[in-house]
Protein backbone atom coordinates (compact mmCIF):
# COMPACT_ATOMS: atom_id res chain seq x y z
CA UNK A 1 0.00 0.00 0.00
CA UNK A 2 0.95 3.51 -1.10
CA UNK A 3 1.65 6.04 1.85
CA UNK A 4 -0.60 8.87 2.48
CA UNK A 5 0.13 12.28 1.82
CA UNK A 6 0.22 12.91 5.45
CA UNK A 7 2.69 9.88 5.68
CA UNK A 8 4.97 11.28 3.18
CA UNK A 9 4.69 14.97 4.98
CA UNK A 10 5.12 13.30 8.61
CA UNK A 11 8.77 11.20 7.19
CA UNK A 12 10.00 14.52 5.92
CA UNK A 13 9.99 16.35 8.66
CA UNK A 14 11.52 13.80 10.81
CA UNK A 15 14.05 13.79 8.15
CA UNK A 16 14.49 17.23 8.40
CA UNK A 17 14.76 17.18 12.36
CA UNK A 18 17.18 14.18 12.27
CA UNK A 19 19.52 16.52 9.52
CA UNK A 20 19.40 19.86 11.55
CA UNK A 21 21.76 19.25 13.94
CA UNK A 22 20.95 22.52 16.05
CA UNK A 23 17.78 20.08 16.82
CA UNK A 24 18.24 17.01 19.50
CA UNK A 25 15.09 15.89 18.09
CA UNK A 26 15.49 12.31 19.78
CA UNK A 27 12.70 12.53 21.92
CA UNK A 28 10.96 14.78 19.20
CA UNK A 29 7.25 12.80 18.21
CA UNK A 30 5.61 13.81 15.06
CA UNK A 31 2.11 13.64 13.98
CA UNK A 32 0.44 14.87 10.90
CA UNK A 33 -3.27 15.06 10.19
CA UNK A 34 -4.67 16.80 7.31
CA UNK A 35 -1.26 18.49 6.47
CA UNK A 36 -1.51 20.04 10.61
CA UNK A 37 1.60 19.01 12.22
CA UNK A 38 1.72 18.39 15.73
CA UNK A 39 5.09 18.06 17.74
CA UNK A 40 5.28 16.95 20.46
CA UNK A 41 7.97 15.73 23.67
CA UNK A 42 10.98 17.44 24.57
CA UNK A 43 13.91 19.46 23.47
CA UNK A 44 16.74 20.52 25.49
CA UNK A 45 16.61 24.71 24.92
CA UNK A 46 14.45 26.59 23.27
CA UNK A 47 15.85 27.53 20.56
CA UNK A 48 16.12 24.18 19.27
CA UNK A 49 12.03 24.29 19.96
CA UNK A 50 11.86 26.97 17.50
CA UNK A 51 14.10 25.49 15.19
CA UNK A 52 11.81 22.62 15.07
CA UNK A 53 8.70 24.42 14.18
CA UNK A 54 10.58 26.40 11.66
CA UNK A 55 11.96 23.11 9.94
CA UNK A 56 8.57 21.85 10.17
CA UNK A 57 6.77 25.06 8.68
CA UNK A 58 9.13 24.65 5.81
CA UNK A 59 8.25 21.27 4.59
CA UNK A 60 5.38 21.10 1.57
CA UNK A 61 2.47 20.31 2.74
CA UNK A 62 2.52 22.10 5.82
CA UNK A 63 -0.16 23.75 6.34
CA UNK A 64 0.20 24.67 9.96
CA UNK A 65 2.32 23.74 13.09
CA UNK A 66 1.40 22.75 16.70
CA UNK A 67 4.32 22.92 18.98
CA UNK A 68 3.70 21.45 21.93
CA UNK A 69 7.19 20.81 22.55
CA UNK A 70 8.67 21.69 25.80
CA UNK A 71 12.27 22.61 27.44
CA UNK A 72 14.02 20.02 29.30
CA UNK A 73 17.63 20.59 30.59
CA UNK A 74 19.75 18.23 30.18
CA UNK A 75 20.84 16.26 33.68
CA UNK A 76 24.23 17.58 34.84
CA UNK A 77 24.08 20.69 32.82
CA UNK A 78 24.55 23.98 35.30
CA UNK A 79 21.38 26.56 34.78
CA UNK A 80 21.60 30.08 36.53
CA UNK A 81 19.11 30.98 38.93
CA UNK A 82 16.41 33.22 38.62
CA UNK A 83 17.92 36.13 39.60
CA UNK A 84 20.65 35.51 37.28
CA UNK A 85 18.66 35.06 34.33
CA UNK A 86 16.61 38.30 35.33
CA UNK A 87 19.82 39.71 35.46
CA UNK A 88 20.99 38.72 32.18
CA UNK A 89 18.32 39.29 30.22
CA UNK A 90 18.36 43.53 31.71
CA UNK A 91 22.02 43.30 30.31
CA UNK A 92 20.85 41.77 27.13
CA UNK A 93 18.20 44.13 26.44
CA UNK A 94 20.09 47.34 27.42
CA UNK A 95 22.65 45.92 25.29
CA UNK A 96 20.81 45.80 22.16
CA UNK A 97 20.89 49.21 20.50
CA UNK A 98 17.32 48.42 18.90
CA UNK A 99 15.56 48.77 21.97
CA UNK A 100 14.83 51.42 24.27
CA UNK A 101 14.94 49.18 27.64
CA UNK A 102 13.99 51.55 30.35
CA UNK A 103 10.46 50.89 30.62
CA UNK A 104 10.83 47.31 30.55
CA UNK A 105 10.34 45.03 33.69
CA UNK A 106 11.88 41.51 33.85
CA UNK A 107 11.05 39.12 36.80
CA UNK A 108 11.89 35.29 36.44
CA UNK A 109 10.24 32.40 38.72
CA UNK A 110 11.42 28.54 38.22
CA UNK A 111 12.58 29.86 34.61
CA UNK A 112 9.74 31.33 33.33
CA UNK A 113 10.20 35.04 32.73
CA UNK A 114 7.45 37.59 32.85
CA UNK A 115 7.90 41.16 31.04
CA UNK A 116 5.83 43.79 31.61
CA UNK A 117 6.00 47.55 31.32
CA UNK A 118 6.04 49.26 28.42
CA UNK A 119 7.47 49.82 25.01
CA UNK A 120 7.98 52.38 21.85
CA UNK A 121 6.46 49.70 19.50
CA UNK A 122 5.36 46.64 18.70
CA UNK A 123 8.71 45.75 16.93
CA UNK A 124 10.46 45.76 19.81
CA UNK A 125 7.84 44.01 22.22
CA UNK A 126 8.91 40.84 20.30
CA UNK A 127 12.03 41.44 20.12
CA UNK A 128 11.99 41.57 23.58
CA UNK A 129 10.06 38.62 24.30
CA UNK A 130 12.76 37.01 21.86
CA UNK A 131 15.46 38.26 23.79
CA UNK A 132 14.09 36.97 26.78
CA UNK A 133 13.27 33.27 25.32
CA UNK A 134 16.82 33.18 23.74
CA UNK A 135 18.76 33.21 27.32
CA UNK A 136 19.73 30.39 28.86
CA UNK A 137 18.09 28.79 31.65
CA UNK A 138 14.84 29.96 30.32
CA UNK A 139 12.09 27.78 30.08
CA UNK A 140 8.99 30.05 28.88
CA UNK A 141 8.28 33.87 28.61
CA UNK A 142 5.37 35.65 29.60
CA UNK A 143 4.88 39.11 27.66
CA UNK A 144 2.85 41.46 29.34
CA UNK A 145 4.20 44.61 27.49
CA UNK A 146 2.52 47.56 26.65
CA UNK A 147 2.83 49.26 23.19
CA UNK A 148 2.72 53.20 24.17
CA UNK A 149 3.27 55.00 20.51
CA UNK A 150 5.18 57.92 20.49
CA UNK A 151 2.85 58.61 18.01
CA UNK A 152 -0.62 58.08 16.53
CA UNK A 153 -1.16 56.81 13.50
CA UNK A 154 -4.76 56.68 11.99
CA UNK A 155 -5.69 52.52 10.64
CA UNK A 156 -6.48 53.51 6.99
CA UNK A 157 -2.43 54.58 6.89
CA UNK A 158 -1.18 52.02 8.57
CA UNK A 159 -3.21 49.78 6.21
CA UNK A 160 -2.14 51.47 3.10
CA UNK A 161 2.00 51.29 4.50
CA UNK A 162 1.65 47.65 4.45
CA UNK A 163 -0.01 47.31 1.46
CA UNK A 164 2.63 49.34 -0.23
CA UNK A 165 5.24 47.59 1.58
CA UNK A 166 4.08 43.93 0.02
CA UNK A 167 3.99 45.72 -3.20
CA UNK A 168 7.38 46.47 -2.88
CA UNK A 169 8.48 42.87 -1.44
CA UNK A 170 9.35 40.28 -3.90
CA UNK A 171 8.23 37.53 -1.72
CA UNK A 172 4.68 38.51 -1.35
CA UNK A 173 1.75 38.47 -3.48
CA UNK A 174 -0.36 41.67 -2.23
CA UNK A 175 -3.28 40.24 -4.45
CA UNK A 176 -3.83 37.02 -2.37
CA UNK A 177 -3.91 38.73 1.09
CA UNK A 178 -5.87 40.55 2.86
CA UNK A 179 -5.30 43.68 5.45
CA UNK A 180 -7.17 45.74 7.48
CA UNK A 181 -6.96 47.83 10.77
CA UNK A 182 -8.73 48.39 13.68
CA UNK A 183 -7.05 50.88 16.60
CA UNK A 184 -3.67 50.23 15.61
CA UNK A 185 -4.19 46.19 15.51
CA UNK A 186 -3.40 44.93 12.06
CA UNK A 187 -5.58 40.96 10.49
CA UNK A 188 -4.03 39.69 7.95
CA UNK A 189 -5.91 37.53 6.61
CA UNK A 190 -6.42 35.41 2.98
CA UNK A 191 -3.60 32.54 1.00
CA UNK A 192 0.01 32.47 0.83
CA UNK A 193 1.56 29.14 -0.94
CA UNK A 194 4.21 28.48 1.72
CA UNK A 195 5.65 29.69 5.08
CA UNK A 196 7.94 31.77 3.94
CA UNK A 197 5.96 34.01 2.45
CA UNK A 198 3.24 34.10 5.52
CA UNK A 199 6.17 34.95 7.44
CA UNK A 200 7.34 37.61 5.32
CA UNK A 201 3.78 39.45 5.10
CA UNK A 202 4.00 39.31 9.03
CA UNK A 203 7.51 40.63 9.76
CA UNK A 204 6.11 43.27 7.21
CA UNK A 205 3.28 43.81 9.29
CA UNK A 206 5.44 43.94 12.45
CA UNK A 207 7.77 46.77 11.50
CA UNK A 208 5.25 49.12 9.98
CA UNK A 209 4.65 52.53 12.32
CA UNK A 210 1.97 52.77 14.44
CA UNK A 211 1.27 48.85 14.73
CA UNK A 212 0.06 47.82 18.21
CA UNK A 213 -0.58 44.21 17.25
CA UNK A 214 -0.68 41.41 14.57
CA UNK A 215 -3.33 38.87 13.75
CA UNK A 216 -1.59 36.11 11.51
CA UNK A 217 -4.43 34.37 10.01
CA UNK A 218 -3.07 33.75 6.69
CA UNK A 219 -3.73 30.50 5.29
CA UNK A 220 -1.33 28.21 3.70
CA UNK A 221 -2.31 26.31 0.44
Amino acid sequence: MSPTNDEIIKQDIVDQLTWDDSVDANDVNVIVTDGIAQLNGTVPTYAAKMAAERDTYLIAGVVTVENNLTVEFPAGIALPTDVEITSNIENKLVWDSQINATGIIVETTNGIVTLSGVVDSYWEKTLAEDIAYYTHGVIDVVNNLAVTLSKSIVDIDIENDIKSAYKRSGLVDETTINVSVNDGIVHLTGTVSNYLEKAQAYNIALFTSGVLDVINDITIV
